[in-house]
């Protein structure tokens, strides 16, 4: 190859490099321009994720905030509808006011399912009628919210479990940019309570006014510039001046309070200042007609935040009446002291309580008793004595007879100091003395009664026993007869020296000894029967006291062919009463029976038609026995007259007219009562009813 061709060769090879060398600069050239390029995009690409995303977490944060917002409000139901109704929102509050889940309603349902059908119609028929047309469904809803933007209204919601309640609701248009209607939201809130309270305030306010009017109590708020404001017109019939005239302050309260009380009510006041702010007083006031009443005030300062007074707040009463009561009572008790000094019989104040201790005394129970008065106070009453009872404790009557008034003892036995006994007749009843319970009870001395009635009672005793003397003597000599046979076939046996079988001697001996104890019981009973009864209560069997007259008396009926028949259970309880006079209720009754007997017939006639019978039993807790007799009866007339002392329809020297006027005293002493059956010509039966006695 030529140098030539060598050379043309080389600057071929030269101009392919440079052109290489170009292509490979422009290549990098654009690579560069590539690689900025799709630098520049990425960044742009990554910028535009990073704004997208930073789009993505605000709107994410919007909305959470958003959801916390309505699920925040957990009290107020907030449901959003578009513009067809179907609800888009569903709060929290909403689930917890109707009690569906979100998922249930929301893109499914329209607000009407949480209203009430008929208030639905009667709205829509008002707003029908004011709009001109005819509204149903969710176009009334729709109304509300372009009409009444915001406005709250009372509603009625109606629960899943159909639940009823009255909400306070705002229905509120939603617009969308380009201002038309997109739908409409709802905010409702639960009432229940609300409406509760306020019933419960405006029955409280009721209920105040009712007590301020039908209160006694006037009312009052008074200002320190002398206004006075009363809360209702009582003030106008208390002080005859009308309310406004307080209130106008053409009449100040000081200006009606009674000028001699005028620097005790000021002084009230300023005492109230200085301390705790309360006061009460009791003052005068002078009505309009002149007349004066008496008030009783009862305050209390307000102050303000100075500490100055802000107002005063308080009630007055009328105690005019209190007052004149009091006055009365004073000078009723003044009478009382008076007559309590100066009564002639023994007075005494004595405590409720057990054991009745004596609270006060009159000079004629320290003078009747021989006691100091400072000797009788405190002292239990019943260290003066017992009555007629030993178990009593010196105390005839109990609580629960004074509740129903006045008790009445019969007889009590005191005794003066030094232990002379004396007789009362006791009446007590239950009083209040000096702010407590207490019993007055006055005392009658009614020795010289008790006396002659004991006289009296005895010598009728001794009467009757004087009448009964024949049967008694026949009695007697039974026994006597026994002795006297006896000591007969000894004197007998002796005369002929002859020797007693010990056989008979022992039989004889045994037998004069039995009639001797006869003997002696007979004697023993009239003995018994014959001593003078005294007063003193104890518990005692009425079957006992039947047993031991028919005892005494029963040989003398028997002669005179009269039969006794006896009805007396074994398990009778007791009475209080004394068995001495017991006794002769039943001697008087026993004879009295038998004179009865003898009027109509005679011993001849024989036991069948000559019967007394007597009968005993519990009925009630009343012991009652029962004496009847088959002999004249009592005539009509002479009924109410057989208890007068001295009557008698009896011939003259047969009998004193005692007997049944003794029987009416003692059973009346006993607390007892008594019934008479009689039909003349068929006899009589006399019933008698005791209080049974305590266990």
């Amino acid at each position: 190859m030529t140098t030539d061709a060598v050379d043309h060769e080389v600057d071929f090879d030269l101009e392919r490099i440079r052109v290489l060398e170009e292509e490979n600069r422009v290549l990098k050239q654009e690579i560069r321009v590539a690689r900025e390029s799709a630098e520049i995009t990425a960044s742009l690409v990554v910028k535009q994720f990073e704004e997208t995303e930073k789009i993505l977490r605000r709107f994410q944060e919007a909305n959470a905030q958003r959801k916390a917002v309505l699920d925040s409000a957990a009290q107020m139901a907030i449901i959003a509808t578009n513009k067809s109704g179907q609800i888009i929102v569903f709060n929290k509050g909403a689930e917890n006011l109707l009690g569906y889940k979100s998922e249930e309603i929301i893109g499914k349902k329209t607000p009407l399912i949480f209203h009430d059908p008929s208030e639905l119609a009667e709205r829509s028929r008002i707003l029908s009628k004011a709009c001109g047309r005819t509204l149903t469904d969710v176009d009334i809803l729709l109304e509300y919210a372009i009409r009444h933007s915001s406005w709250q209204q009372e509603w009625i919601y109606v629960r899943k479990n159909r639940g009823k309640f009255p909400v306070s609701m705002s229905i509120n248009a939603l617009i969308d940019p380009s201002g038309d209607v997109a739908g409409f939201l709802l905010l409702a809130s639960d009432i229940t309570e609300k409406k509760r309270s306020d019933r419960a305030l405006k029955e409280s306010e009721r209920n105040y006014r009712l007590l301020i009017n039908n209160l006694p109590n006037i009312v009052f708020k008074a200002y320190d510039d002398g206004a006075v404001e009363f809360f209702d017109d009582k003030i106008e019939h208390l002080t005859g001046y009308p309310r406004w005239m307080f209130i106008d302050k053409q009449i100040t309260w000081f200006d009606i309070i009674h000028e001699d009380d005028r620097e005790f009510a000021r002084q009230k006041y300023i005492e109230a200042l200085k301390g705790d702010k309360t006061y009460s007083a009791e003052y005068r006031i002078i009505k309009n007609t002149g007349e004066n009443i008496w008030v009783e005030v009862g305050g209390q300062i307000i102050c303000n935040e100075e500490g100055g007074m802000d107002f005063i707040t308080g009630a007055f009463l009328d105690i005019t009446e209190r007052k004149l009561a009091d006055q009365a009572l004073y000078e009723s008790e003044e009478k009382y002291r008076s007559l309590f000094n100066s009564g002639p019989n023994p007075i005494f104040v004595l405590g409720m309580d057990t054991p009745h201790e004596i609270i006060d005394a009159n000079p004629s129970a320290v003078e009747t008793y021989g006691y100091n008065r400072s000797e009788l106070l405190g002292q239990p009453f019943s260290t003066l004595g017992a009555f007629e009872s030993e178990e009593s404790d010196g105390i005839f009557f109990s609580p629960g007879e004074l509740a129903n008034g006045c008790v009445v003892s019969q007889k009590v036995r005191h005794r003066r100091k030094g232990g002379h006994p004396f007789y009362l007749k006791v009446n007590a009843c239950p009083v209040s003395y000096q702010d407590r319970q207490a019993i007055i009870l006055a005392a009658t001395d009614i020795t010289e009664t008790i006396e002659k009635d004991a006289q009296l009672y005895q010598a009728s005793k001794m009467t009757t026993l004087g009448e009964m003397s024949a049967g008694i003597a026949h009695e007697l000599n039974q026994p006597l007869n026994a002795i006297k046979l006896g000591s007969e076939y000894f004197k007998m046996m002796t005369r002929e020296k002859r020797e007693i079988p010990e056989k008979n001697l022992l039989k004889v001996v045994d037998s004069i000894s039995e009639q001797v104890d006869r003997a002696s019981d007979i004697i023993q009973r009239l003995r018994v029967f014959g001593r003078r009864a005294d007063f003193k209560k104890e518990q005692v069997s009425v079957n006992t006291a039947i047993s031991r007259v028919i005892s005494i008396i029963g040989q003398q009926l028997m002669l005179q062919n009269i039969r006794v028949e006896l009805d007396l259970p074994e398990d009778l309880p007791p009475i209080m009463a004394n068995s001495n006079r017991l006794e002769q209720v039943v001697f008087n009754l026993v004879t009295n029976a038998r004179d009865a007997i003898d009027q109509k017939t005679t011993p001849a006639d024989g036991f069948e038609e000559r019967v007394i019978k007597f009968q005993s039993f519990l009925e009630n807790d009343q012991v009652i026995f029962t004496i009847s007799d088959t002999g004249m009866g009592i005539p009509k007339n002479d009924l109410e007259k057989i208890f007068e002392p001295f009557f008698t329809t009896k011939e003259v020297g047969k009998g004193m007219g005692l007997g049944l006027s003794i029987i009416y005293g003692i059973v009346n002493d006993y607390n007892g009562r008594f019934e008479v059956d009689t039909s003349e010509g068929d006899g009589t039966t006399f019933t008698f009813f005791f209080p049974r006695a305590a266990s």
